[in-house]
């Protein structure tokens, strides 16, 4: 909770102030009332026994019952100005509690992301960071508000009696336990929950998200998954049912022990008043001081039991943000070089992906020149990937040594060394964002140059594409927004190839950089390929040997270990992997 109030504070300062003010103020209103209607009854009595003129009691009673009027417009002003102030710290709180999740999920690194854990950390935080902190904050202010009314009430009851305070607490007590022990039980049925509930907001992604929808339709899939989908949830709601259920029995029977403890109390107060002790006015005071002091009371534990709950759920917030990325900047970076002299080289590198107990990849020697292209070639799943993943750092080697210029990755600052090497992989994101965003996003302090994003998307051969576009470079790709207008899948990746261009990094990595365009585009790209690629330390990943035998070197992957090393000549003219792979393939064409 210290820790939410922080957050909060940080968020809108004047606003928590303000509505602290507002809520303590607001809570001895009650009271005020109170003690004004006693008077006014007192005054009352006393003039009808006295037998005092309608006149003089009018002027006696006239400022009292202006009092009383007063409190009450001012009580109704601070609840309007309580309510502003909540809403205007709400949506700022909610704010900047999104905008650190968002932060927070930027930081993290991949492998975080591939791990099941991490994703039910991550929906538990995106559920409980949107809307429970701000419950939090507002129970407290209005537990803080029951307990300074009740303060004000109690100072009118213990001028009475102190033993009604004992039956208060005692009456209400019961209830603040069964508001915890099932505010407990409804949290951890949540939290159980959490992997069948992204089961079942995944299968509702499936039947509304464009990439799905094709198959859905022609393999006729809906009824199965929105039964899927109907299943959990209403499984989800029959637990919800039971607990809600047995909560209400429990609460039930407590309202008997509540009530016995007022009318206890009313009954003392009536005794008290036949025998003379206290007058009507006392009377009506301490009667509605007591069934007022009881729901606050009441009011208090049960704001304490249902903060305890909420305070369950924030932790689950404060969990995600405690998480710590695995491939972290080192203490004092070094600067990657301005111009790559000696080259990279990787030795004895070993890497296991998290949660896998065999090597992905092992032993991997390489040493590659400033200008070399690097082809990888190999079956899937032979770690081609992973080795250009181990390049830009999105992964940490398990031993061996990654290095540039004889400076081990893991020295150079992250943004530096990331903003030097240029990616283009299989799997690239499609933004549902303007043409030259998709493009500008390669380099984005230079998004806004629009000579460079013109270039980098002919050296792509994406300018034809987008020329044909209604807006052109401002047209919204892909049809999640108005407007937008979708690509074919050779398109597209033109689009991600002049994203990869728009880098002036001194490494550019590309991964199956042709596999969906068409066969004129592929060889006019690969016309210029070398000229685009020129001072440059190029690594190519592609199935398609056309586009392998025009690098420098190819190195031949299987199983995680490097097989094979050499030019397209001195691979072709011994029996091995890579001339079988080449010649199966060249086969499939001349046969």
């Amino acid at each position: 909770m210290p820790r939410l109030i922080r957050l909060v504070w940080r968020a809108a300062p004047i606003s928590l102030l303000i509505n602290l003010v507002l809520t303590l103020t607001s809570s001895l209103m009650p009271a005020a009332q109170i003690y004004v209607s006693k008077l006014i009854v007192d005054r009352v009595v006393g003039m009808v026994g006295d037998g005092a003129a309608i006149a003089a009691m009018a002027q006696t009673l006239l400022p009292l019952v202006g009092a009383g009027f007063g409190l009450l417009l001012l009580q109704a002003v601070l609840q309007q100005l309580s309510s502003y102030t909540t809403q205007v710290m709400s949506d700022r709180f909610l704010l900047y509690a999104n905008t650190q999740l968002l932060q927070q999920a930027s930081l993290l690194d991949l492998a975080h992301y591939e791990s099941p854990e991490f994703h039910d950390t991550l929906n538990r935080a995106q559920q409980s960071g949107s809307n429970y902190p701000m419950r939090v904050l507002q129970l407290l202010l209005m537990l803080l508000g029951q307990v300074t009314q009740l303060a004000g009430l109690l100072a009118l009851l213990l001028r009475f009696n102190p033993l009604v305070f004992v039956l208060l607490l005692l009456s209400a007590l019961p209830t603040f336990w069964v508001g915890v022990r099932f505010s407990q039980r409804r949290f951890w049925m949540t939290r159980r929950q959490t992997p069948s509930r992204r089961l079942a907001d995944y299968f509702g992604n499936i039947l509304t998200e464009p990439q799905f929808v094709k198959e859905v339709r022609l393999f006729n899939l809906g009824s199965y998954l929105v039964s899927q989908y109907h299943d959990i949830r209403t499984v989800f709601n029959q637990e919800s049912q039971q607990l809600a259920r047995r909560q209400s029995l429990a609460q039930v029977s407590l309202e008997i022990v509540s009530a016995v403890g007022f009318y206890g109390a009313y009954a003392l107060v009536l005794w008290e008043t036949i025998r003379g002790l206290v007058t009507i006015g006392d009377l009506t005071l301490y009667a509605s001081t007591f069934q007022q002091a009881q729901s606050a009371t009441a009011g208090i534990l049960g704001s304490m039991a249902t903060l305890y709950e909420f305070n369950l759920y924030v932790s689950q917030y404060f969990d995600f943000l405690d998480l710590e990325p695995e491939v972290t900047n080192p203490v004092k970076p070094k600067p990657f070089p301005e111009r790559i002299k000696d080259g990279l080289i990787l030795k004895d590198v070993y890497f296991t992906y998290p949660g896998s107990e065999a090597p992905t990849l092992k032993n991997i020697n390489l040493s590659v020149a400033p200008r070399e292209c690097i082809a990888l070639v190999g079956l899937n799943g032979s770690g081609k990937t992973t080795l250009l993943k181990l390049l830009t750092r999105l992964y940490d080697i398990d031993r061996g040594l990654i290095a540039i210029d004889d400076i081990p990755l893991g020295a150079f600052d992250l943004s530096s060394l990331r903003r030097n090497i240029g990616v283009l992989f299989q799997d690239f994101a499609r933004y549902a964002l303007s043409a030259k965003d998709n493009i500008g996003f390669g380099d984005l302090e230079n998004r806004e140059n629009d000579l460079q994003v013109l270039q980098a998307a002919g050296d792509a051969g994406a300018n034809a594409v987008i020329a044909d576009l209604d807006k052109g470079y401002d047209t919204v790709l892909g049809k999640m927004f108005t407007g937008g207008v979708d690509l074919s899948g050779g398109q597209w990746q033109k689009v991600g190839l002049a994203r990869a261009f728009m880098s002036q990094a001194q490494v550019l990595i590309l991964d199956e950089p042709t596999a969906a365009v068409d066969a004129i585009a592929e060889h006019e790209l690969f016309e210029r390929f070398r000229q685009l690629t020129q001072g440059k330390m190029t690594f190519l990943v592609s199935h398609r040997f056309s586009t392998v035998r025009m690098a420098d070197r190819i190195v031949v992957l299987e199983n995680g270990e490097v097989v094979e090393v050499g030019t397209h000549s001195e691979l072709m003219a011994k029996p091995g992997r890579y001339e079988e792979m080449f010649r199966l393939q060249a086969e499939s064409y001349t046969t």
